[in-house]
């Protein structure tokens, strides 16, 4: 019966595959990594967007 044989060793080949899949928990946690990087950089960009006008209107005043 080789073919038991060969069910046997694909089967040991899928589960060991398992090891490398994500599981619900991981993605949660990388969900809210990426909810918490989403907000950081939210309010990276405004702070540079007021940076920026700030120093265009400083500019302007100043050319003649």
């Amino acid at each position: 019966m080789p073919a038991a044989t060969d069910n046997g060793e694909r089967l040991a080949r899928l589960e060991g595959a398992y090891e490398h899949l994500a599981t619900k928990a991981d993605i949660a946690d990388l969900r809210t990594e990426i909810e918490k990087l989403s907000s950081s950089l939210t309010w990276r960009m405004i702070v540079i967007a007021v940076l920026a006008q700030a120093l265009g209107i400083g500019v302007l005043k100043y050319l003649p």
